[in-house]
C-alpha cells in the first residue's frame, strides 16, 4: 500500500495502535517516503519489543532517511547488538557514522561487514538505507 498524502499522526492515534499494527503502519510510512512519521510510529514498537531486530532496523532506516543521524546510529548500534554477525547491521551503522563525518568509526564497521561477507539480501538492505534522495527506490 502506498500512502500518497502526508499522514496526520497524533500521539493518541499511536497509543491506540496495537504493536503489530504500528509495525506494519511504520513500514508503510517508510516505504511511502514519510520517514519522520514512520520513526514516531515505530518508536512504539521498539519500546514494546526491545529485542525485535526487525523493528530496530526499520527505526534506524526511518531516522537515517529523515537525516536524524544520532537516533539512526543508536538504532543501528542496537541492531548490531541483536545481530552481531549481520553484515547489513554493521554496514548501516557505518553509513550512519559516515554521514556524521565520523569516518574512522564508520570504517571499522565497514571492515567488520566486509569480513562477515555481504549476502545478496544484505546488498538489497544496504541499498534501502543508502539510497540518494530523488533516486527511484528498488521496489519502485
Amino acid at each position: 500500500m502506498t500512502i500518497y498524502m502526508k499522514p496526520t499522526i497524533t500521539e493518541e492515534s499511536i497509543a491506540a495502535m496495537e504493536v503489530f499494527d504500528a509495525f506494519r503502519y511504520g513500514q508503510e510510512l517508510l516505504e511511502s517516503r514519510f520517514p519522520r512519521e514512520a520513526a514516531r510510529v515505530l518508536q512504539k514498537v521498539v519500546d514494546a519489543e526491545p529485542g525485535h531486530a526487525g523493528a530496530w532496523e526499520l527505526v534506524g532506516r526511518a531516522h537515517f532517511a529523515a537525516a536524524h543521524l544520532e537516533p539512526a546510529e543508536e538504532a543501528f548500534r542496537r541492531l548490531v547488538e541483536l545481530e552481531p554477525t549481520s553484515a547489513w547491521a554493521h554496514t548501516a551503522l557505518g553509513l550512519s557514522l559516515d554521514r556524521q563525518s565520523r569516518h574512522r568509526e564508520g570504517a571499522v564497521q565497514h571492515r567488520i561487514a566486509a569480513g562477515l561477507g555481504v549476502t545478496a539480501g544484505d546488498a538489497q538492505r544496504i541499498e534501502l538505507v543508502d539510497a540518494t534522495p530523488g533516486d527511484p527506490m528498488p521496489w519502485s
